[in-house]
C-alpha cells in the first residue's frame, strides 16, 4: 500500500506540472504569450512551451524521488534511436517548405523538422519516459490506456469551443495512439523511437502549423516515407561490437 501510495504521489505530481505548463501557454494565462514577437523562426520555436510540461515533469519528479527507470531517450539500440529521430529532419529538409523568413526552403525544412521532433521528444519524455514506466507493473493494455487518459486530459481540448462528438473522437485518437506508441516504447525501452511515432499525429492534423505548411496528401506523403524508413531501422540488423538490438 505504500508503494502505492508513493506512485499515486509521484504520478499527480507529474500531472499538476504538466498540466499547469499546458493551461499556462495555452490559454495565455498572463497575456504575453500569444503576443511575444520574436523573429519568424524563433516564433515557431516558442511552442515548445507548449509541450514544455510533461517533459519538466517527468524531470523534476524522477529528481526528486530518485526513481530508477527502464526507459531512456536512446533506449535499447542507441544508433537505430539516433537514425530514426533524424528521418523527418532530412526528408523535410529534401522536401523543403516556401516561406517569406528570408530562409532557403531547405533549411527551413529542415528547421520546421527540428521543431517537429523536438516537441515530439518533449511529451515523450513525460507520456513514456516516465508515466508509462511509472505504470510497468500494470497489465500492458491498462498502462497504455491509463497513459491515454491522461495523454487526453493534458491537451485540454474540453475547455475549448467543441462538442461531444468531436471529444470523444479525440479521446479515442489518443487512447488508440497510445497503445501503439506505447508498445514501439516497450520494445525500444527508447524515447526518441517514441516520440518518432508521436509525431504522426503532429504531422497528419493535431500541428495547426504542419496542416497550414502542407496539403493533406502532402503530409500523408510525408508520414508515409517516415514509417517505411522507421520499420526498416527497426528491422534490420546494426551489428556493432557490442551488439545493442531491437
Amino acid at each position: 500500500m505504500k508503494l502505492l501510495n508513493k506512485i499515486y504521489i509521484r504520478i499527480s505530481l507529474y500531472m499538476l506540472i504538466a498540466l499547469s505548463s499546458s493551461f499556462l501557454f495555452r490559454y495565455d494565462i498572463f497575456g504575453f504569450y500569444k503576443n511575444w514577437k520574436l523573429s519568424p523562426i524563433l516564433d515557431i520555436y516558442k511552442s515548445l512551451l507548449e509541450g514544455l510540461g510533461p517533459f519538466a515533469g517527468a524531470l523534476i519528479i524522477t529528481f526528486i524521488f530518485k526513481v530508477k527507470r527502464k526507459i531512456s531517450f536512446l533506449g535499447i539500440a542507441k544508433l537505430k534511436s539516433i537514425l530514426m529521430i533524424i528521418t523527418p529532419i532530412l526528408i523535410l529538409f529534401m522536401f523543403g517548405i516556401k516561406n517569406n523568413t528570408g530562409f532557403n526552403k531547405h533549411v527551413y525544412g529542415m528547421l520546421i523538422g527540428i521543431w517537429i521532433v523536438l516537441y515530439g521528444i518533449a511529451e515523450e519524455t513525460g507520456w513514456r519516459g516516465y508515466l508509462q514506466d511509472e505504470l510497468s507493473n500494470y497489465k500492458p493494455i491498462i498502462k497504455y490506456s491509463v497513459v491515454g487518459v491522461f495523454w487526453y486530459v493534458w491537451h485540454l481540448t474540453f475547455l475549448g469551443n467543441t462538442n461531444i462528438l468531436n471529444e470523444f473522437f479525440i479521446f479515442s485518437i489518443l487512447v488508440i495512439s497510445s497503445i501503439g506508441i506505447g508498445l514501439i516504447a516497450d520494445k525500444t525501452k527508447s524515447i526518441f523511437a517514441a516520440a518518432c511515432f508521436h509525431i504522426i499525429g503532429n504531422m497528419i492534423g493535431f500541428s495547426t502549423l504542419f496542416t497550414t505548411i502542407f496539403s493533406l496528401n502532402k503530409r500523408l506523403v510525408i508520414v508515409g516515407i517516415c514509417v517505411v524508413v522507421w520499420i526498416a531501422i527497426m528491422k534490420i540488423r546494426i551489428y556493432t561490437k557490442k551488439v545493442n538490438d531491437y
